[in-house]
C-alpha cells in the first residue's frame, strides 16, 4: 500500500491541524496510508526537500502569496505544489482534499 507523504504550509498551524485530521480519516476510509506534516510559512524558507521529501506540499489558503517561492524549492525535485481551495480549507473538507491529493499524486 502507498504511504502519500503531504506537507501542508498554513499561517500557524490552527485551522490546518483540523484539516489535516479530516484528511487522514478520508485516506483511512478508503484504504489510504497518508502522512501530513503542517508546518507555518516562515519554517519553508528552511525546510529541507531532499532529506524530508514529500510527494506534494499543500499551501493553504492565507499563504497562497507564497507558492511560487515553494514552487521553486520544490518542483525541481519532482514535488508537486498546489493551492488548497479556499472552501475546501474553510469546511474542513478532508475527503475533498483527500481527492485533491489522489489527484495530483497518482503512485
Amino acid at each position: 500500500m502507498a504511504v502519500y507523504k503531504v506537507l501542508l504550509v498554513c499561517a500557524a498551524g490552527m485551522s490546518s491541524s483540523l484539516l489535516e485530521a479530516s484528511t487522514i480519516e478520508a485516506a483511512q476510509r478508503r484504504g489510504h496510508q497518508l502522512e501530513i506534516h503542517a508546518i507555518p510559512v516562515p519554517e519553508v524558507t528552511t525546510y529541507d526537500f531532499k532529506a524530508r521529501a514529500v510527494d506534494i506540499v499543500l499551501v493553504a489558503p492565507q499563504v497562497v502569496y507564497k507558492r511560487r517561492t515553494i514552487a521553486q524549492m520544490a518542483e525541481p525535485l519532482g514535488i508537486v505544489v498546489q493551492s488548497i481551495d479556499p472552501v475546501t480549507y474553510g469546511m474542513v473538507d478532508g475527503e475533498k482534499l483527500f481527492e485533491q491529493i489522489m489527484q495530483a499524486v497518482k503512485k
